[in-house]
Parts: C-alpha cells; structure tokens; sequence
C-alpha cells in the first residue's frame, strides 16, 4: 500500500512501513473502530523511532483511518452509513464520468478491459485463499483503474486519499457475509463488459445496484 500523493511528507521506507502496518490493521478490522493506539506502542512493535511512526499517523489522518489527539495518540475512526454512502456516491460520479469520457476513445477500450479482466481475476485468487485484506485491495484497483481514465491529477489524488476508507468498506463487507463474494465478482465482470460496449447508462445503473446490494444501503446512491 502506498501513501497517497497528497500524504507523503517523508520519502522513508520507515514511514511507508509505518503506514502500512497500520493501514492494514484498520482496513482489515484488527484494529477496531475507537481503539487508542500511540506512536509509542507502533514504534516499538515494528523496531522503529517514533519519528516515521509520527509521519505515518499524519497521512492515515489525512487518508480518514485515524483522529490524532495530540500527547495522547490516535483514535481509530467509526464508519457509519452516512459515510459509507458519501463515499460511494463519490465513487459513482467519478466511476462513471471516466467511462463516459473512455468511451470518446475507444482505441483504448479493450486494453483498460485486459486490465480489468486481470484485477477481477486477482480478487477472484484471493478470494479463494481466504484473503480478504488481497481482496479488497484488489477491488479497489479494479475501481481505480476506471477512474484513472479521466486523466485528471487532481481527481487522482482525491481518489488516491479515499483509497484507504473504500477498502475498509469493501474488507467490511466481505467478512460480514463472504458468500456475497462470489456475486461481487461476478458483478464486476458485468462492470467490465458495460465499459467495453460503451453503455454508460447500463454502467451507472449496474454500478448503483452493485454498491446499494454489497454495502446494504437503502435507495441512498
């Protein structure tokens, strides 16, 4: 996992392993909504100073994962439904305005869809070795991938920050009830053929029921 664009404030190893180590945590529920951790604690768990510990509880405040309380430490941040639907309503806009614009090039459509076809099949791998934190990971390339295709900076990096939270969401789902998966998949494999006939109003409706049906929401998207 990399540290967003927007978030990298030292260019450290010891910082990225920082990050990670608690990225992870988080994304995949071993460290749990409220829980106190200190810079203290990560440092001497992972044979670090604290000074890339500090670096990393930056950025996973800025990527919405922790809530720094100042010689204290850091609270691991709650997801209610509220945000869960903001944060795929944004997914939705950005999703679908890139398969817009992809299919104004259509030379380029059955490569993004050969990159597709491949994340979809590393969530399927993981899935099946009971991966779940691969997983998730997976599905958000698989998502990201779309939303490169706007071929805007800016969008990248406001898309690269809510990366941490979308896998948290999608981990979430896929431990509450893991024979959804195989439908997710199966879901994302449709995704990909409405991108490759160029059917944007078939993509965003698809989409819609696809994160409506995994995230349990009501009508809210």
């Amino acid at each position: 996992m990399q540290l967003s664009p927007g978030s990298r404030t030292v260019g450290s190893s010891a910082v990225e392993r920082a990050y990670t180590h608690v990225a992870d945590a988080i994304i995949s529920g071993e460290l749990a909504a409220s829980a106190l951790i200190t810079e203290g604690d990560v440092a001497v768990s992972l044979g670090l100073s604290r000074t890339p510990v500090r670096e990393a509880f930056l950025a996973l405040e800025s990527a919405g994962l922790l809530r720094l309380f100042p010689k204290k430490g850091a609270i691991v941040t709650a997801v209610d439904d509220t945000e869960t639907a903001e944060l795929l309503q944004v997914r939705i806009l950005l999703e679908t305005k890139a398969v817009q614009l992809l299919g104004e090039r259509p030379a380029q459509i059955d490569a993004v869809e050969a990159e597709l076809r491949a994340l979809i099949q590393a969530q399927s791998d993981a899935a099946a070795a009971g991966d779940l934190l691969a997983y998730a990971r997976a599905d958000h390339r698989f998502h990201s991938r779309i939303v490169d295709e706007t071929h805007n900076s800016v969008i990248d990096e406001i898309y690269s920050r809510l990366g941490p939270r979308l896998e948290r969401l999608v981990h979430r789902v896929a431990a509450r009830d893991p024979d959804s998966i195989d439908r997710l998949i199966a879901e994302h494999r449709l995704l990909a053929e409405h991108l490759r006939v160029g059917d944007t109003a078939a993509y965003d409706q698809a989409l819609r029921a696809h994160l409506e049906s995994g995230h349990r929401l009501p009508r809210m998207l």
